[in-house]
């Protein structure tokens, strides 16, 4: 899903406990399950984190940390802006979708996530789509792009639901990927005619 500096312990307890949550299921899972995939005593691991909760709100921090990082860098790249959307929103969405889908346990993982992590889903969200908005709004200025009656903030709102739409649409990771992708190319065919229609 994401790459963990494995160099770290508590990131070596995080990529063991993504693996059994995946494998068992998060309910399933023990503190001892993760000790013994970490390689580690239990001791030692609830030195590091107080209960499965605790893991699983690091593992979400630590997922918005690596994809916010990533999703910022693709949209200040000197690709046109329509790939750095493209790049920025799948850099974002597919990680998520394959932890929701590549595992029979993905939904669980998926509701828990929602529940257990919203507080930290919520930030990480809005600053994603505040860096979009951004991003937006240097290309209508520059007039890469022409939006009639549509701000950068609403073209985000459509592309971010468009995303989460289109999960329920995609067989599979490949086919998600080419989904955003159409999507966004979609939108920006419109936004590019209305440019050239000005």
């Amino acid at each position: 899903m994401i790459n963990l500096d494995l160099n770290l312990k508590a990131n070596r307890v995080l990529h063991a406990a993504l693996t059994c949550f995946k494998q068992y299921g998060f309910k399933r899972t023990s503190m001892d399950d993760i000790a013994k995939s970490a390689d580690m005593s239990r001791p030692a691991l609830y030195l590091l984190f107080k209960n499965k909760t605790d893991i699983f709100r690091s593992l979400a921090t630590q997922f918005h940390e690596i994809t916010l990082s990533s999703a910022q860098n693709a949209l200040r790249s000197d690709e046109d802006i329509q790939t750095r959307i493209t790049n920025a929103i799948t850099i974002r969405k597919l990680p998520l979708y394959a932890l929701a889908h590549g595992s029979p346990h993905g939904p669980e993982l998926f509701d828990v996530t929602m529940s257990t992590a919203a507080d930290i889903n919520a930030r990480a969200n809005e600053t994603f789509q505040s860096y979009m908005t951004e991003a937006l709004e240097i290309s209508l200025d520059n007039g890469d792009i022409f939006a009639n009656d549509i701000s950068p903030k609403e073209l985000v709102q459509i592309i971010y639901a468009g995303a989460f739409g289109l999960q329920t649409a995609a067989e599979n990771e490949d086919h998600y990927a080419q989904l955003l992708s159409k999507m966004v190319n979609t939108l920006f065919n419109g936004l590019r005619s209305h440019k050239h229609n000005k």
